[in-house]
């Protein structure tokens, strides 16, 4: 059975995080294995704290994790902390994995921080050349990229100025990049866009009015179970997609 780790918070209410990880994979016929970032206090509605795990422990769930299974895919949510961006970065250059994704996670939808901002340049210059897939929401990939984003031709910009930041930080070229900038704060239809060097790919799918939080960890987990079961990237990104408006729609 393909296997996927997944590396982020854990969030009491179930609908983000660890708990949101485990229950896609599980969707998707995935082992999925853990290892806990932070831990939160939050619910549906309102965020009340983050307390990010010691370093060490981190090291000391991904050791265990990966002793116990050869990982197909890492997916890396929220880190917490400058010495968990370390911990993960250590990690991922001793263990062979074939897809990296990265969905960054900086506050939480309520605007409560979750990132330390000394890790950040850690995060961009270190960790972020390690991912094959990184998937950044409007507000994430204005923080990376350094760029207001308004419509469909600045998240295009933005999805290129990350990409290239990236790879002039990247060590081994030969593995792929790609960079999924999600437009799903944008009025209107929820569209996504995908960079990957050379080509933009749009994703539109039709907004669908119920509020939940978590659709940025279930969509990037929908992308990694698909991606470990060895589809193409764009096949998953369309799978994961249509994962998510089911997802959604049960809410109503």
């Amino acid at each position: 059975m393909p296997t996927v780790l997944t590396i982020a918070g854990s969030d009491p209410s179930g609908g983000a995080g660890i708990q949101a990880d485990l229950r896609t994979f599980e969707a998707f016929n995935i082992q999925g294995l853990s290892a806990i970032t932070a831990v939160t206090a939050q619910t549906e509605n309102v965020f009340f704290s983050v307390n990010p795990v010691a370093a060490d422990i981190l090291t000391q769930q991904l050791s265990s994790a990966a002793s116990q299974s050869n990982i197909d895919v890492v997916k890396i949510g929220m880190i917490g902390s400058g010495g968990n961006v370390r911990a993960i970065i250590l990690f991922l250059n001793s263990t062979r994995t074939e897809h990296i994704i990265i969905d960054p996670v900086f506050t939480s939808s309520s605007g409560m921080p979750l990132f330390e901002p000394h890790a950040m340049k850690a995060f961009k210059d270190e960790l972020l050349p390690l991912a094959t897939v990184i998937t950044p929401n409007l507000d994430e990939a204005s923080i990376l990229s350094g760029r207001r984003i308004w419509n469909l031709g600045t998240m295009k910009e933005a999805a290129r100025e990350i990409y290239d930041e990236t790879w002039q930080f990247r060590k081994n070229k030969a593995r792929p990049l790609a960079i999924l900038v999600k437009g799903g704060h944008l009025p209107g239809d929820s569209i996504d866009v995908l960079y990957d060097g050379a080509d933009f790919k749009e994703f539109h799918a039709k907004r669908i009015n119920a509020k939940r939080h978590g659709t940025g960890c279930v969509l990037s987990s929908a992308i990694a179970a698909n991606l470990a079961k060895g589809v193409t990237l764009q096949s998953a990104i369309k799978t994961a997609k249509e994962f998510v408006e089911n997802y959604i729609s049960s809410f109503l």
